[in-house]
């Protein structure tokens, strides 16, 4: 077989392996392993990335910039990625070698922290997007990792039912200064509160609880629990979210979920691929919202914009991100 021409796929960034071809009116559509669409023109052979994306396995971390319209997304193939939500492409990704399980931008948009699922986490730096400091305190997955509204605190959430603090102030050695205790369960998501005094914990057992920080010291008391300010509202447990479940739900149903800034809405992504619209708080039991359809099957994670403009939604099974556009409607 004679070859007619070849073509050289310039797009700007490392391109894997080519997995399919498909030739028609002039150009040629290339996917590739990494889960790109190139588009290539037969005459000047100018290459065009159509679409980006991950490979393989669930996308499980998502983090919105704290005052950019950028976010990144982490998933089982090993890599973040971060996007522009404005132009709607891929700015950048970063190969970290195991699978990702979450992450999050600091609250001075300075830094971002990735959790892996051997128990690695590894902090970045935003502008050069090198590693700044990493550590490995836990054999097994960490599932939530979040920077404390101050800075200076690191919330590392494991599988193994621990949640460890670091004080980021002293360095990129990332000394551990206090964990949580007497965690029944996983822990799913961890929230700070907005004086960087508290964080309340999620597990898979469906309890939630909040301790002190840095001691990891439980908080039972009534009158300290409800004079708390949550900077951020991730869980789906709690009497402020209790309207999210619906009639006849499993517990494993509601997957994750996310207050708006403005702290008037909330957002949930469950396993039958249903993004919900809820006001916040949520308190009444089966609560009324709105509804929308796009992933095929367990939505894994879902965020705000830092304007609350847009919602981010993250898919497991159909390794897709969905952007969602906030419109107000008069009542």
């Amino acid at each position: 077989m004679k070859r007619c021409r070849a073509f050289q796929l310039e797009t700007g960034q490392p391109v894997e392996n080519v997995r399919s071809v498909c030739r028609g009116k002039g150009k040629i559509l290339v996917g590739t392993k990494d889960g790109e669409i190139i588009e290539v023109g037969e005459k000047n052979a100018a290459s065009n990335t159509m679409i980006n994306g991950h490979t393989q396995g669930g996308i499980w971390g998502l983090a919105t910039h704290p005052f950019k319209d950028v976010f990144i997304s982490a998933s089982d193939d090993g890599t973040i990625r971060i996007w522009d939500l404005a132009d709607k492409k891929l700015l950048n990704k970063v190969s970290l070698g195991h699978p990702a399980k979450c992450t999050c931008y600091s609250p001075n948009g300075e830094m971002v922290s990735i959790g892996m699922e051997n128990g690695e986490f590894i902090v970045l730096l935003v502008n050069s997007l090198s590693v700044w400091g990493k550590k490995r305190d836990r054999s097994i997955a960490i599932r939530d990792i979040r920077f404390s509204p101050d800075n200076r605190f690191l919330a590392v959430a494991s599988v193994e039912s621990a949640v460890d603090f670091y004080d980021l102030s002293l360095g990129p050695s990332l000394h551990r200064i206090g964990y949580c205790k007497d965690i029944a369960g996983a822990v799913i998501q961890i929230d700070f509160s907005a004086d960087s005094k508290h964080v309340q914990v999620s597990t898979n057992t469906y309890t939630r609880q909040v301790h002190e920080v840095p001691s990891g010291k439980i908080v039972t008391e009534q009158t300290v629990l409800e004079r708390i300010t949550w900077a951020t509202w991730t869980s789906i447990l709690g009497d402020e979210v209790l309207g999210v479940w619906p009639r006849n739900a499993e517990k494993a149903d509601v997957n994750c979920a996310c207050v708006s800034l403005a702290g008037l809405n909330l957002v949930t992504g469950d396993d039958f691929g249903l993004i919900k619209l809820f006001d916040f708080p949520c308190s009444e039991r089966f609560a009324k919202h709105k509804r929308y359809f796009g992933h095929s099957a367990h939505v894994t994670n879902i965020r705000f914009s830092c304007d609350d403009k847009f919602v981010i939604s993250a898919g497991g099974s159909d390794c897709s991100l969905f952007v969602w556009k906030s419109v107000f409607v008069p009542s």
